[in-house]
């Protein structure tokens, strides 16, 4: 960066999970202008899922672009036109999410990439081409299409690497968050130095609330259930929650005579495993399932629970996490403290838990004392405007371009 406090203009194109959504506004806080370019359909990745009052009309800073599939960016059609001119049209710096660093060779100006899960795990993986052709018919895969299909998606492979090892910052979980992503990253080049995790928690919109004093304890498995690597190999380690050691925990709890309540969105790729497995556990009367709901509604069932859950498996703690300190509610979740202790000034706040007796201990812990509730839920929103604010992630990230780049 020429003047890290002087005013630039930013493309940011992706925005997986509203994630760079957070970066882009807390950028605009910092008084830069933005321009946030949309690519997918599912309200999952939509601003509209935080702000429903924009479904009819965004803000001027942010562009629908979700017309724009997989296959146009790996053959390279002319549906990319727009998006490259988005990213290229009066921009000082851009920043790729999602299949964005396929495009990296069209840009004019330096960037970075924000890495969320799948961008790295499955489109910079060359493995990944084997689960595509995994079901394809062999006379298909041996003809002069399904080559010729085969080399393009070999080629997108390899335009995402590249994009990734050319952008002056890779914002990723820092090192042994994710050792399978680290493995990718080494494989491409990227060095430690060039690495920055950015952590968001939506101090912008959510305040803190007053814990809910329930009667009993309500606990609020905030992560979809995903949980076993085996029957989801396309996904990658971010993606796995833990959920079986979650729900063994509870079980546990309630042998030992807690009262709480469990509840459960009903989604993610191993929800029917889990409604086996608390049927196992015999505990289906004592678990609460929530259906698929907006994200405003999803913030109101936070705001009910004594204690929110994020991941106990090979992942850590996201965005689940991360809005509930924003709300001031405690978090019970595997929190990785020998890694965030390194990233931040202290490790994150929480009831740490790695197993079922764990999850027990600490949720009788709870239920005996609920002032420890109110201790951490305070400690909740501290921190997270201490440390985790969109405008303080923004400013790190472009602190990290100033001491590597040249933007």
């Amino acid at each position: 960066m020429k003047d890290n406090v002087s005013k630039i203009s930013i493309a940011i194109f992706g925005n997986t999970n509203n994630y760079p959504l957070l970066l882009a506004q807390g950028l605009r806080l910092l008084g830069h202008n933005v321009r946030l370019v949309l690519n997918r359909k599912e309200l999952l990745h939509r601003p509209e899922a935080r702000y429903p009052e924009w479904t009819a009309a965004y803000p001027d800073w942010v562009v629908d672009r979700s017309n724009l599939s997989d296959e146009d960016i790996a053959f390279e059609t002319p549906a990319i036109d727009q998006v490259i001119h988005h990213l290229t049209h009066k921009v000082d710096l851009v920043i790729l999410n999602d299949v964005g660093p396929a495009l990296a060779s069209y840009l004019r100006t330096p960037h970075a990439v924000v890495l969320t899960g799948s961008d790295l795990a499955y489109y910079a993986n060359f493995e990944s081409l084997e689960m595509r052709t995994r079901m394809w018919d062999q006379e298909f895969k041996r003809s002069l299409q399904g080559r010729r299909y085969l080399r393009r998606m070999a080629d997108f492979v390899a335009r995402q690497r590249d994009g990734i090892l050319a952008s002056e910052v890779v914002c990723y979980g820092r090192r042994g968050l994710v050792p399978s992503g680290d493995q990718i990253l080494d494989d491409i080049g990227v060095s430690d130095k060039r690495r920055l995790m950015l952590h968001f928690s939506n101090t912008i919109d959510l305040k803190a609330q007053p814990l809910a004093g329930n009667d009993r304890l309500i606990i609020l498995c905030g992560s979809r259930l995903v949980f076993r690597p085996d029957r989801n190999p396309a996904l990658s380690a971010i993606d796995f929650k833990g959920t079986d050691v979650l729900l063994k925990g509870f079980a546990l709890y309630c042998q030992r005579g807690g009262r709480g309540e469990l509840r459960l969105p009903r989604k993610g790729q191993d929800l029917q495993a889990a409604i086996d497995l608390i049927a196992e556990l015999a505990i289906s009367e004592r678990v609460r399932w929530l259906d698929e709901m907006p994200l405003a509604r999803f913030y109101e069932e936070m705001i009910a629970a004594d204690v929110v859950c994020d991941q106990f498996g090979s992942s850590y703690p996201g965005m689940i996490a991360t809005d509930a300190y924003a709300l001031g509610r405690p978090v019970m979740a595997k929190l990785r403290p020998e890694i965030f202790s390194q990233r931040f000034p202290e490790a994150l706040p929480g009831f740490n838990a790695e197993t079922p007796e764990q999850i027990a201990d600490r949720l009788m812990t709870m239920e005996k004392d609920r002032n420890v509730l109110v201790y951490m839920g305070r400690k909740s929103r501290v921190y997270a405007e201490a440390y985790l604010s969109p405008e303080s992630m923004a400013k790190q990230l472009l602190e990290k371009l100033h001491c590597v780049g040249d933007v």
